[in-house]
């Protein structure tokens, strides 16, 4: 009998979860913890095919995030099928080019070089706070027609979104009442766009049609509330991920210091070896068989993208950072019809932020001991890390 403990929700704020993802990929590739009443597929393959495969492994079901809200599922892009999904997404991509991203790029150049210059003149700063959450706003702010400094006012609901904890017997959870806030907040924001229209992707959206259709208000509210949420805690998380990723390899450091076109290399490979993003959420529409097991219709399934983009089976010596690795086709943004709608955006906010602040900088020291990792069940990162660049 394998002594192999059952999956909890809490492994991925862990310093150092992935032997025990991999026991999980070698010892029960299927498994089911009676603890969180979850599966979790961890193997790259099996991962890789349901996220390609939404006719069997269905968003609309259960949703994508843990434990997920009813009123979410069949709103979002994360949350519904084709075709519901095909109709909205393609109105969204129709608003969501790579001219938007383009359009940003000054934009967020500007923000990057004074969030880097003030954080050189300090030398060591908080890096979550100080560098992250204000990049991330003043982008995603500008995208979506956010008045100026309005949107760190509405991190709290950002970050309660994610949490999944059990409240008091009479009291709402704190996501609940995130959603309910984040809702009314969109909802009226996007009535004033409809009224009065601006140069955002908010805007777009409303404006973007398909044969006659369009995105109605509830589904405008919905998608950006997706975007401000799923956007701001991934991004964070990455950039805080691939900032502990430098200060783990001084070695890898000195190599994008002195040669910043490959810090594209970096991202991408730093997204594989720590996933900001660790798993989504899958509901098989039958009963499937894998690995020896009956995953029943309507199981809440995990696909654990961290646990996949460490696959052994997938990726040669997959523990170890390595710059030049030739295999770039991780799942750190998913695959098939929900790949990421954001992950241009992501990929050139990373490269950005990092080619600003590796060039003021001299040292690169995490101050692990203060450190604190973030605890929703989807996400892994840092939710303070203080860092010393003088």
């Amino acid at each position: 009998m394998s002594d192999l403990p059952d999956y909890r929700l809490d492994v991925i704020a862990l310093d150092d979860p992935y032997p025990f993802y991999r026991r999980l990929r070698d010892e029960d590739p299927a498994h089911y913890s009676r603890a969180e009443d979850l599966w979790v597929l961890t193997r790259y393959e099996d991962c890789h095919a349901a996220f390609n495969d939404w006719r069997t492994w269905s968003s609309f079901g259960r949703g994508n995030l843990i434990n997920d809200l009813p009123d979410r599922i069949g709103k979002t892009l994360g949350t519904s099928d084709p075709p519901r999904h095909t109709f909205a997404r393609s109105l969204v991509n129709r608003a969501f080019t790579p001219r938007t991203v383009a359009r940003l790029e000054s934009t967020i150049r500007k923000l990057a070089r004074e969030l880097a210059s003030k954080a050189a003149e300090r030398g060591t700063i908080e890096f979550a706070s100080e560098i992250s959450a204000p990049f991330n706003a003043g982008i995603l702010g500008a995208m979506f027609g956010l008045p100026d400094g309005e949107f760190l006012r509405l991190r709290r609901w950002l970050d309660d979104f994610f949490l999944r904890d059990k409240p008091e017997p009479g009291r709402e959870s704190r996501q609940a009442i995130a959603m309910r806030e984040l809702h009314g907040y969109l909802g009226a924001l996007a009535a004033e766009h409809i009224d009065h229209p601006t140069d955002d992707l908010m805007s777009a959206m409303i404006d973007a049609e398909q044969d006659g259709q369009k995105l109605d208000q509830e589904q405008v509210v919905v998608t950006t509330m997706t975007f401000l949420t799923a956007g701001f805690e991934s991004t964070n998380n990455c950039f805080t991920n691939l900032t502990y990723a430098l200060a783990l390899h001084p070695e890898l450091l000195d190599v994008v210091r002195q040669h910043p076109d490959r810090i594209s290399d970096f991202i991408e490979e730093g997204i594989r070896w720590d996933a900001p993003a660790q798993g989504f959420v899958r509901s098989p529409t039958s009963d499937v068989e894998l690995h020896g097991k009956t995953i029943p219709a309507g199981a809440q399934v995990v696909l654990h993208i961290g646990a996949a983009n460490r696959d052994e089976r997938r990726f040669s010596d997959p523990n170890r950072f390595e710059l030049d690795r030739d295999d770039r086709h991780h799942v750190g943004f998913g695959q098939g019809v929900h790949f990421c709608v954001g992950a241009p955006l992501a990929r050139t906010m990373a490269q950005v932020i990092f080619e600003e602040l590796l060039a003021v900088s001299r040292r690169w020291e995490v101050d692990l001991v203060d450190a604190q990792r973030v605890t929703t069940p989807n996400f892994r990162g840092f939710a303070r890390l203080p860092l010393t660049i003088r």
